[in-house]
């Protein structure tokens, strides 16, 4: 015989099971990459990797105007090349040092 506790748990098991996503959900992270140009995307990781004390111009450098040493430099390019799903060769890295220059080179790939 069924008790009424296993009905009633059957029952919230059915009910909840309704409302799971029949496909994966997207992280809102994910969402905003996509919906993001590249110069926003190129801005964020840049926020997020340097931690600048205020907001920044495209023309500042990593270096001299956001504060980055070479090991923050070099954690930025493995980022972009994370974000953007290419590879920045090594003779071409030396020529990323501005937001610009990273959102220049981002778009050539593209």
């Amino acid at each position: 015989m069924i008790s009424a506790k296993s009905t009633i748990l059957a029952a919230l098991v059915a009910s909840a099971s309704a409302f799971v996503p029949t496909r994966p959900v997207a992280s809102r992270t994910m969402a905003l990459s996509m919906a993001a140009s590249v110069e926003e995307r190129v801005r964020e990781l840049v926020k997020t990797q340097l931690n600048p004390d205020s907001e920044f111009a495209d023309s500042a450098s990593f270096m001299d105007d956001l504060g980055a040493d070479s090991l923050d430099a070099v954690e930025l390019i493995m980022s972009l090349e994370e974000e953007f799903e290419i590879e920045i060769p090594d003779d071409e890295v030396e020529s990323i040092t501005t937001v610009q220059a990273a959102i220049d080179f981002v778009k050539s790939k593209q």
